[in-house]
C-alpha cells in the first residue's frame, strides 16, 4: 500500500516562514492521492527576512486579496531574482516548491496560498486524459479573475469547522485543478470528449445514493466508484445526465424535500433544515431564499394548504393587530 503523502507547507508551519504565530488553513482530501491545502497569510508590516519553505513536490499558488504597495518586491527562484512590476488585487504568483522560492516583500499584504501537490495534478490529468504537467508558468501579480473568485468562495472554510459539504469540496478541487492546468500549464492537449452521460443503471444508482445522503457527505470518489468510472469522467457524465453538477443537483433535491415538508407537515424550520441536510436554519434559509426567491417561512404561508397555514397562526386570544405583526422567515 502506498503511504499517503500530505502537503508540508501549509497552516501554522507555513505561517512561521512569514513570522506568523497562526495562519488559518484547511486541508481538502477528496481522495488519498489528491490533496489540496489552503492557508491565509496576512503580514501587516512587511517581512524582515526572506521566508524559507521546505522543498516539496508541489506548487505554491498565492492569490492576493487586496492590491498591495509592492515597490521593490521580487522573488528569488533557483537563486535568480524575479522583480515584481505590479501586483493587482486578485493577482497570482505560482512557484515550484522544489525551486527554493523566497519572497522579498517589504510591505504589508494579505494573501491565500494553495499548496497543490504534483500527485494531485497527476491524478487530475490522468483522469482527464491529459499529459502530465511539467511546469506552471505565470507572470507575478497579474490578476486571475477566475482564481480570485474561487478563492473568495473557499475563504469561509479556513479555520472553520465544516462550512461546506464534502461534495462541494470535491468539486472545488476539480475546478481549481482544471483552471490551473488549462491556464498555466505548457501542456494544452485537448482532453477526450465524452458524448454520452451515465448509463440508465448508473443514473438510478447515483440518484438513490444521493436521496439517501442529503447531508452531502458522500464523496465524488465514492459515487464514481459505484459507477465504475474515474472521478473526472463521472463528473462530466453526471452533468450530461442530470443537467447540473452533483453539488447543485443535491441542493435542488434538498429544497424539493424541504418544500414537501413545509407544505405537508407542521415541523418548525430548524427541524426541517436538519432533516434535509443543512447544518442549521440560517444556512437553510439563505439557500432557500437565494434559489426559490423568498424565505421558507413566507413560502410556507403563501403556498401551504389552509389547514397547514392555520396551524401556524397564534390563537385568537394571542393575535395582535396585523399591522404590528412581524413575520420572521
Amino acid at each position: 500500500m502506498v503511504k499517503e503523502q500530505l502537503p508540508i507547507n501549509y497552516g501554522n508551519a507555513f505561517g512561521k516562514c512569514f513570522a506568523l504565530k497562526e495562519a488559518p488553513s484547511v486541508l481538502l482530501r477528496p481522495m488519498s492521492r489528491s490533496q489540496l491545502a489552503i492557508t491565509r497569510v496576512t503580514v501587516k508590516s512587511g517581512l524582515t527576512e526572506l521566508p524559507k519553505v521546505i522543498p516539496e513536490k508541489a506548487f505554491t499558488i498565492s492569490v492576493h486579496l487586496h492590491k498591495p504597495v509592492c515597490r521593490g518586491w521580487g522573488t528569488w527562484v533557483d537563486g535568480k531574482f524575479l522583480p515584481v512590476e505590479l501586483w493587482m488585487e486578485g493577482g497570482v504568483g505560482i512557484y515550484d516548491l522544489e525551486s527554493d522560492p523566497r519572497a522579498y516583500r517589504n510591505s504589508a499584504f494579505d494573501s491565500i496560498h494553495y499548496n497543490l501537490p504534483r500527485t494531485t495534478l497527476d491524478a487530475f490529468t490522468e483522469d482527464s486524459g491529459l499529459p502530465r504537467v511539467g511546469a506552471l508558468v505565470a507572470t507575478q501579480g497579474v490578476r486571475d479573475a477566475t482564481l480570485f473568485h474561487l478563492t473568495k468562495v473557499i475563504l469561509p472554510a479556513l479555520g472553520q469547522s465544516n462550512p461546506f459539504c464534502q461534495l462541494f469540496l470535491d468539486h472545488f478541487v476539480l475546478m481549481l485543478c482544471s483552471h490551473i492546468v488549462n491556464t498555466y500549464s505548457g501542456s494544452r492537449a485537448v482532453p477526450k470528449v465524452y458524448q454520452g452521460g451515465l448509463a440508465p443503471w448508473q443514473t438510478r444508482r447515483v440518484a438513490d445514493l444521493l436521496n439517501e445522503h442529503l447531508d452531502g457527505e458522500l464523496r465524488l470518489a465514492t459515487l464514481a466508484s459505484k459507477c465504475g468510472l474515474s472521478v473526472s469522467h463521472f463528473a462530466r457524465s453526471f452533468k450530461i445526465s442530470f443537467g447540473a453538477p452533483v453539488h447543485r443537483y443535491l441542493i435542488a433535491k434538498r429544497l424539493e424535500s424541504a418544500k414537501d415538508l413545509l407544505l405537508h407537515t407542521n415541523k418548525p424550520l430548524p427541524d426541517i433544515a436538519l432533516q434535509v441536510g443543512f447544518s442549521d436554519q440560517a444556512a437553510f434559509s439563505r439557500t432557500f431564499a437565494a434559489l426559490v426567491g423568498t424565505a421558507p417561512g413566507r413560502w410556507r404561508r403563501e403556498n401551504a394548504p389552509s389547514w397547514s397555514a392555520s396551524s401556524h397562526s397564534e390563537p385568537a386570544s394571542k393575535q395582535t393587530d396585523p399591522s404590528t405583526q412581524m413575520h420572521v422567515a
